[in-house]
């Protein structure tokens, strides 16, 4: 290595302090397994805000212990004015959205969480109600501004390395991180109530759909900050409670129809506890639950060329892994539907509605099986036909009595 060379090397590491934090594991595999995802199809573009709030956090965490202290800082401050934007485009018209996109001027962070407070419902009385955390997470904030904008000898690189500060600096470091994640949390709960209700055990089981939007984590305050009221608290304001109100009448569902509605599994030995509550399941869940009532012993169950999926108890010959769009287009070409060999099992093909429904056996189908799933299919196809028919006749209804 020639000189100029070991001298850019050694300007790399120049000044900087490279350390591991403590937590950073745990910190980092919690970051990598968060699931704050909503599946409101009006906003679905605030996935990008979660995703990258989230990313910053675990940028920031790597940044630190590299020695770039001020960075870390910075991009915590980052994560944190990604959730107040999200929160604010969310709930405002269009054309501040896309305002934003074509990065014309868009207002500050402080003037966000000013507005925040006029115009979300719930967010004012969240705040007020964990005013103590909303304030203690301004206050790190505020502190940081200190380090970023570089006040006081002790934030220049230069000088560092001749101070002892590391310590405290290290503790207001993983301190911000872990109060910026929690108010993301807090903000997704307003962003997604949904998300509360299904960790309220009160409510979940009221909830007979699979939603893309998970449970939050309950266990996230105390964890990690030692707050062992935040949820209870969040659980108690009139905003949720107004919200899980249109739920309070809805029948709960027994294990067996939780079963197939949330994991999407059919325990056979159960299925008599699912046609208890066969009005809770979807159009799709009654047509598998009647195969499954003929006594075919289908282990999995495949529709919209495998972005639906089910299993059953049965345990498959063939366990996979995947299973791609090509390979369904394969069997849809072959004259015969039943039976039609995959490896060590089999696949069959059934017209369900207006999709086609790919299951797997272990067994070849009988003549009186295949008799019985295609009158399955043509009783179901009739009545989906009629129903149809109904509903163009509401429809052409309707336009009458608008015209």
């Amino acid at each position: 290595m020639d000189i100029e060379q070991m001298i850019i090397e050694n300007m790399k590491d120049e000044c900087k302090r490279r350390c591991e934090l403590p937590q950073r594991k745990e910190l980092l595999l919690y970051l990598h397994s968060m699931m704050l995802i909503t599946g409101r199809s009006d906003i679905m573009y605030c996935n990008a805000f979660l995703a990258e709030a989230t990313q910053l956090l675990i940028n920031s965490i790597f940044l630190y212990e590299d020695g770039y202290f001020d960075c870390a800082f910075y991009s915590i401050r980052q994560a944190s004015e990604v959730f107040d934007s999200m929160l604010y485009l969310s709930n405002g018209d269009k054309e501040e959205l896309d305002k934003w996109k074509a990065k014309e001027r868009f207002p500050m962070d402080s003037k966000i969480r000013n507005r925040l407070e006029e115009m979300i419902y719930g967010y004012k009385e969240i705040k007020t109600i964990l005013g103590d955390y909303f304030e203690y997470h301004r206050e790190l904030i505020n502190k940081t501004h200190k380090i970023i904008h570089k006040q006081g000898f002790d934030t220049f690189y230069s000088l560092r390395v001749q101070h002892g500060f590391e310590h405290e600096e290290e503790k207001l470091f993983l301190e911000t991180l872990k109060y910026t994640l929690g108010i993301g949390i807090i903000l997704f709960t307003i962003l997604e109530p949904i998300s509360l209700a299904l960790a309220d055990d009160d409510v979940s089981g009221k909830l007979n759909f699979n939603f893309m939007t998970e449970p939050i984590d309950c266990n996230y305050f105390e964890r990690f900050l030692g707050l062992t009221d935040i949820i209870e608290k969040l659980l108690s304001s009139n905003y949720y409670k107004g919200f899980v109100a249109q739920f309070e009448n809805r029948e709960p569902m027994n294990m067996a129809t939780y079963t197939v509605i949330r994991d999407e599994a059919w325990d056979i030995d159960n299925l008599d506890e699912v046609e208890k509550q066969i009005h809770l399941l979807n159009s799709y869940e009654k047509y598998m639950f009647q195969i499954l009532k003929l006594g075919i012993k289908v282990t999995s169950f495949y529709y919209m060329d495998g972005w639906g999926y089910y299993f059953t108890t049965y345990k498959s010959d063939y366990q996979r892994t995947s299973f791609g769009s090509s390979e369904f287009k394969k069997y849809l070409k072959n004259d015969k539907r039943f039976n039609q060999k995959c490896e060590n099992i089999y696949i069959s093909v059934l017209s369900m509605y207006d999709e086609k429904l790919f299951f797997e056996h272990n067994e070849v189908l009988s003549e009186d099986e295949i008799y019985a799933l295609l009158e399955l299919e043509r009783k179901t196809n009739e009545e989906y036909k009629e129903l149809e028919k109904q509903i163009k006749i509401l429809e052409e209804v309707m336009d009458r009595i608008e015209k």
